[in-house]
């Protein structure tokens, strides 16, 4: 009698042992669910707050371009143009939302070049008022291109000729700034 105790004992312990052992197993899937279901909500929140983001500074940057479209040069005379702030306003908006974009760091960085390019294009008072608006709308376009591409998570266009004209004035500047100010001679 005590040999056939000791199994049915035996027995009943390695039940309740694969049960306990089952039931941790079940806990600690359960637990690695959660957390992935966590990391996962959370991504797709920010991904929603991104494309948020980036939604509205492409509807700036339509706002920006339909107001330059609707800039004349011949209709008021160009010290009474509010045209330059309206249409710096609109940058700075475009670019405080494509800030809040995750991982957005080159799309961030090319408009920020394209907004330097398109500011310095229509402040130039040595042109003409008629290519200070064209500057701008040119500017404009690219943005919009370089976003929605962007945002469709298309491979980003080519830098227009004036943004590269940019870029290597600003490498050529910068080349100068070392020679005349090498990192040792302090």
């Amino acid at each position: 009698m005590m040999g056939t105790m000791s199994s049915e004992t035996l027995a009943a312990l390695m039940g309740f042992g694969g049960t306990l052992i089952g039931a941790g197993v079940s806990m600690w899937a359960t637990v690695l669910t959660q957390r992935f279901q966590t990391k996962a909500a959370k991504a797709d929140r920010v991904g929603q707050l991104g494309r948020a983001a980036g939604e509205k500074a492409l509807a700036e940057l339509y706002a920006l371009r339909r107001h330059l479209g609707e800039c004349r040069a011949d209709d008021i005379p160009e010290d009474h143009q509010p045209w330059r702030k309206i249409a710096k306003d609109h940058m700075d908006e475009a670019e405080l939302a494509v800030g809040l974009i995750p991982q957005g760091d080159e799309v961030r960085e090319r408009l920020e070049e394209v907004f330097t390019v398109t500011y310095y294009g229509m402040t130039q008072r040595n042109q003409s008022l008629i290519r200070q608006l064209g500057s701008a709308r040119s500017g404009a376009s690219e943005a919009i291109g370089l976003l929605s591409a962007f945002l469709r998570d298309d491979p980003l266009p080519e830098r227009s000729p004036g943004v590269g004209r940019f870029r290597e004035q600003r490498a050529v500047e910068a080349a100068s700034y070392e020679l005349e100010n090498p990192p040792d001679a302090h």
